[in-house]
């Protein structure tokens, strides 16, 4: 990267912090003098990379974290309930073939897929979508869909608003060690197993057979402005850029009734971003291409395609982008924090700003919840 580049961006974090100290004529540079025994707390903790059954910050590996074989698919749970203070839940669900969750609903849980890898049928609301790497599907509560994979390797995320979900994964499967499923046979679910699946998680199967017939590819490229179940291309949504870095919001508060806000961003290898922490929500990383280099509290990690950082507030954190194309995806709940890229500069590109484009419009700082702590500088040495 360009020497200017470097510039530029540090120029962005120096920026943010002369307009959180014009919000208040007492205001310092770092946090505010008294902050809440939890947001303390929480910054004290040194993450650890497992599941830590209570709501602070930790990291997992890929492949890592709780296992169950499901079918012909092993669903990773690599956040549940108890470890997000009930906020989320995420799993990625890896597997074969034919490998399926047939037809239901969720009466309160709001659920996003992201596909990572092959290709998969969602039968969503009544339509039957192919959907490839990339693709993001929508789905609120009430919501009849259901899901086959058809690629011999096929991984998606699930993100899940609230605690509900995880009981679903341990109901229906069994603990699994593995990574991926024992062989190319897809066992039948036990229906005595969803009945039961039915009383402990936010879930009702309907037991109707899935329609068949050609599937249409996803080309959505725009959210709607309402809570309605819908899908997006690869690399479409809503568009901003702050100096070289490009971020895609795939769902907002309109879409989800303030339950997650979904950004992906991407960018070159650049300096690492101010360390700063928000007092109100929780953030939560997950590398899809390249690496990134993250500061969460007193630990530096350098992350890799398939791990996640979990972040709740108050935890310290920064970000660095390490390799020519990073790409990361970041669940950000409540999702109060859209303004701060709706703020932004919109785009209709679909890659990175070759140049750095405009700066950071700072002019709804007041309403936004961050506080930052310094200006970008080389980070210590990270944990591999």
């Amino acid at each position: 990267m360009k020497t200017s580049t470097y510039r530029f961006i540090a120029a962005l974090g120096c920026l943010l912090l002369q307009v959180v100290d014009s919000l208040s004529a007492n205001a310092q540079q770092g946090p505010p003098v008294s902050l809440p025994a939890n947001i303390t707390a929480i910054q004290a903790i040194t993450p650890q990379g497992e599941l830590p059954g209570r709501s602070i910050p930790y990291y997992l590996r890929s492949g890592e974290g709780e296992r169950y074989l499901v079918g012909g698919f092993v669903a990773c749970l690599m956040a549940r309930g108890i470890d997000t203070d009930n906020l989320y839940e995420w799993m990625v669900l890896t597997g074969g073939k034919g490998a399926l969750l047939p037809s239901h609903t969720h009466s309160q849980t709001h659920e996003v897929i992201f596909v990572l890898d092959g290709e998969i049928d969602l039968w969503l609301s009544g339509q039957h979508y192919r959907m490839i790497k990339g693709d993001f599907a929508s789905i609120p509560p009430g919501t009849t869909h259901a899901f086959r994979m058809q690629s011999h390797h096929t991984q998606l995320m699930s993100m899940n608003s609230g605690h509900q979900m995880t009981a679903l994964y341990k109901t229906l499967g069994k603990p699994y060690a593995g990574y991926v499923q024992p062989s190319d046979n897809i066992s039948a679910l036990d229906p005595a197993a969803l009945k039961q699946a039915e009383k402990a998680a936010d879930i009702h199967f309907d037991g109707k057979p899935l329609p068949e017939g050609n599937a249409q590819r996803v080309v959505n490229a725009q959210l709607p402005k309402s809570v309605v179940p819908y899908v997006l291309a690869a690399g479409e949504g809503d568009h901003y850029t702050i100096a070289d870095q490009l971020f895609g919001i795939l769902c907002d508060n309109a879409t989800t009734n303030g339950k997650l806000l979904v950004v992906t961003c991407e960018g070159p290898a650049g300096p690492m971003i101010g360390k700063h922490f928000h007092m109100k929500h929780s953030e939560t990383f997950f590398c899809l291409d390249g690496q990134l280099r993250m500061v969460s509290n007193q630990v530096v990690l350098d992350v890799y395609p398939g791990d996640i950082v979990t972040l709740p507030a108050g935890t310290i954190h920064a970000y660095q982008h390490l390799k020519p194309y990073t790409h990361h995806v970041g669940l950000l709940t409540p999702s109060i924090f859209e303004l701060f890229f709706r703020s932004q500069a919109p785009s209709t590109q679909h890659v990175y700003p070759q140049q750095p484009t405009g700066g950071l419009n700072a002019s709804r700082f007041a309403e936004l919840d961050i506080v930052p702590l310094e200006r970008p500088g080389p980070p210590p040495s990270p944990r591999h």
